[in-house]
């Protein structure tokens, strides 16, 4: 499943500008290091930034996004060149056994429906090695965070030469 949004390439130039810092990825590396990872497919990698970070450690990694525009920033990346970049979706891999794979971020937030969690899994499952694992995060939607936002306190602007960024939200 797609976010259509970064399927443009202004929007997807401008993510990592809008995302800022990702301090979630020292999470994601130590379990690596726990799990003694040395493979990686990274779902819905969007702008490469968890996959060329691994690339540039040593790591065999796979980044799978199906929004092209997201995997064109992500090529350009220090690191790059050493990541296996796939456009599509799970029923896009070839035949892998990586160690482990990650859906970091919002990533497993485009997953609506039991259908859409099914194969997801399914091709995450195909494409792990026997004992491999799934790394994952969410939001928990009982908590209702969304009620929170507000101008006054989670207002966000950020600026880039392609654009500048406003928004209300979590930050």
């Amino acid at each position: 499943m797609q976010d259509a949004i970064f399927a443009k390439p202004r929007l997807a130039r401008i993510y990592d500008v809008w995302e800022g810092e990702r301090i979630d990825l020292s999470n994601y590396l130590a379990i690596v290091a726990e799990l003694g990872a040395r493979s990686v497919l990274d779902v819905g990698c969007g702008t490469g930034n968890w996959a060329s970070m691994l690339a540039e450690r040593g790591f065999e990694v796979v980044g799978l996004d199906p929004a092209a525009a997201s995997l064109d920033v992500a090529r350009a990346k220090p690191g790059a060149q050493r990541v296996q970049w796939i456009h599509g979706d799970v029923t896009s891999l070839p035949a892998l056994a990586v160690d482990l794979a990650t859906m970091t971020g919002n990533v497993s937030n485009v997953f609506l429906t039991q259908q859409e969690w099914l194969t997801t899994l399914g091709g995450v499952h195909a494409a792990l090695r026997p004992g491999g694992y799934l790394v994952f995060e969410s939001v928990d939607p009982v908590g209702q965070p969304w009620l929170n936002w507000n101008r006054e306190t989670t207002y966000v602007r950020r600026e880039s030469p392609d654009a500048v960024c406003s928004r209300a939200g979590s930050r």
